[in-house]
């Protein structure tokens, strides 16, 4: 009797678990608003030897400077919130900041994703910098407010030398993100690192966020996608009208 032979059916992108590299990539030129940003340091000491320590180890003060479109005073040299170690992100304790406000493009690009926000702000890695693979405790503070999950949005093209390392339960990626293509992992159960090897700085955005229907349901069309910021930003000017 001959064995019948099946196609396996592999579950896909799983939102507490997995990777999602995007199908969908943004288009057009936003480096003048880019360009424009005051990048700053994180300056935020928490008096925790754990986190401090991590912190050193990863280059968080040496290897990064950051510009924030989210946080929670509404100022773009905010990066972190006074209670970050110990309290969970809420949607509604943070504030855009003048950076969205004055940055059209970019901004049209955070508008797509419809699903609540924290902390949102450009990560502009140094070059030559390496973020040590790594997971945070963003859910360990509490999921009242829903899961968390991170977003990142490669700001700018790097040809060939500026990696995203992640681990899973069952994977290892090392991927190089086209500009406009766009991230999305569970930082608590996943393991992350970046590697710049160009010249250049790496100009990301990280976006800390609540799964919702909306983001689950991304990853069920297989079509790349692309997604020109001027017609996102003519649409959202006709909404306003």
């Amino acid at each position: 009797m001959t064995k019948k032979i099946e196609e396996f059916k592999p579950n896909g992108y799983n939102p507490s678990l997995g990777v999602y590299a995007s199908n969908y990539i943004f288009t057009g030129d936003w480096e003048d608003e880019l360009a424009a940003l005051d990048y700053t340091p994180r300056t935020t000491v928490y008096g925790n030897s754990q986190i401090d320590e991590s912190d050193a180890i990863k280059g968080i003060q040496t290897g990064y400077l950051y510009n924030s479109f989210s946080s929670w005073d509404g100022k773009s040299t905010s990066h972190e919130s006074p209670n970050l170690i110990t309290e969970e992100e809420k949607p509604d304790q943070y504030k855009w900041t003048d950076s969205y406000y004055n940055s059209p493009k970019i901004a049209a690009i955070l508008d797509w994703f419809q699903l609540p926000m924290t902390r949102v702000r450009v990560f502009q890695q140094n070059p030559g910098h390496k973020m040590i693979m790594h997971t945070d405790f963003d859910n360990q503070k509490g999921t009242e407010s829903g899961e968390t999950i991170r977003i990142f949005v490669q700001l700018n093209e790097m040809p060939g030398g500026a990696w995203f390392h992640f681990r899973t339960g069952d994977s290892q990626i090392s991927i190089n993100l086209r500009k406009g293509q766009f991230l999305v992992f569970h930082p608590d159960h996943t393991g992350h690192g970046t590697e710049n090897l160009t010249d250049i700085p790496r100009n990301t955005f990280m976006i800390v966020a609540k799964r919702n229907d909306w983001l689950d349901s991304l990853a069920d069309d297989y079509t790349m996608k692309f997604i020109d910021v001027n017609d996102l930003v003519k649409n959202k000017e006709v909404m306003a009208a």
